[in-house]
């Protein structure tokens, strides 16, 4: 794991981005910028941002060290003289899309601190705000891959100018979560702690998901991937174990429709399964 993904950056303050693909147009804050359809003459803003889609593919495809200024202009569908008349370099178009990234995410931090410090301010529980967030965060990564493996996977190792930066985008996303944890001790709603410590460790567990699973290849739902994020998250700040639980179980119902009761049945059910199927699989290697 890169240090970017041990020291996590984004954490509980996430917004929802509309859903996207960079193969349609470049991803922007609250939407899309989409390219020209096809047999219109194309503008020089829609050409540039062609390139911009064709680099993001070709990085997350290939890789920053593999990736050639011809990979990006066949990706692009664009000539090698055009591509020079927007960027110098293939350095150039990466770091492009690295600050692309770090711009929407600036909005992101100001948008779900705000969402955050609403429910707060406002005597809402907490924890649904902390829920959404958390979906949304996991949400946008899923819906744009290419950004998220060039910044979790490439970027880092990229170079150091391009670590500089991640390092520095990191220290921002870390004091703003710190900043909001405060308010949150400073209610009593959760114990004394180092609330930088906890930032780093919550945005830490984020990005283990979009590592582990957002970026792999099965099907995940996102809203239960955040539910049992936060669920363990809040259980290691709560100052009452026994009324977190009791939260949580009416969190888990009203979110999911499902009881204790009913999930405990599936759990056991799928316990049996497992074990059946192990059973099974036992059976066939002796004969």
């Amino acid at each position: 794991m890169s240090l970017y993904a041990r020291d996590g950056i984004i954490g509980l303050a996430i917004v929802v981005l509309s859903p996207r693909a960079l193969g349609n147009g470049i991803p922007c804050y609250g939407g899309v910028l989409p390219l020209a359809k096809k047999g219109g003459a194309l503008t020089s803003e829609e050409r540039r941002r062609k390139i911009i889609s064709g680099a993001a593919r070709a990085f997350a495809e290939k890789g920053y060290r593999a990736t050639s200024v011809t990979d990006i202009v066949e990706a692009a569908g664009v000539a090698r003289g055009t591509f020079y008349h927007y960027f110098q370099s293939k350095q150039a178009i990466f770091a492009h899309l690295v600050d692309s990234y770090f711009e929407q995410l600036s909005i992101v931090l100001e948008n779900n601190s705000a969402r955050l410090r609403e429910a707060i301010l406002s005597g809402q529980p907490p924890l649904y705000a902390w829920q959404q967030n958390t979906v949304d965060y996991l949400r946008f990564h899923k819906q744009n891959p290419q950004l998220t493996t060039i910044i979790y996977q490439e970027a880092m190792a990229a170079d150091i100018a391009f670590s500089q930066k991640i390092e520095k985008q990191a220290a921002f996303a870390r004091r703003k979560l710190a900043s909001d944890l405060e308010l949150v001790k400073e209610r009593g709603l959760i114990i004394p702690c180092d609330t930088e410590l906890v930032a780093t460790f919550i945005a830490g567990s984020a990005v283990g998901l979009i590592l582990t699973r957002i970026l792999s290849d099965e099907e995940y739902d996102v809203e239960r991937l955040a539910f049992e994020l936060v669920k363990n998250q809040s259980r290691a700040l709560a100052t009452s174990q026994k009324s977190i639980e009791r939260f949580l179980d009416a969190m888990e119902e009203r979110l999911f429709g499902t009881s204790r009761e009913e999930r405990k049945a599936t759990s056991g059910a799928e316990t049996f399964s497992r074990m059946l199927g192990d059973r099974k699989r036992e059976h066939g290697r002796k004969r």
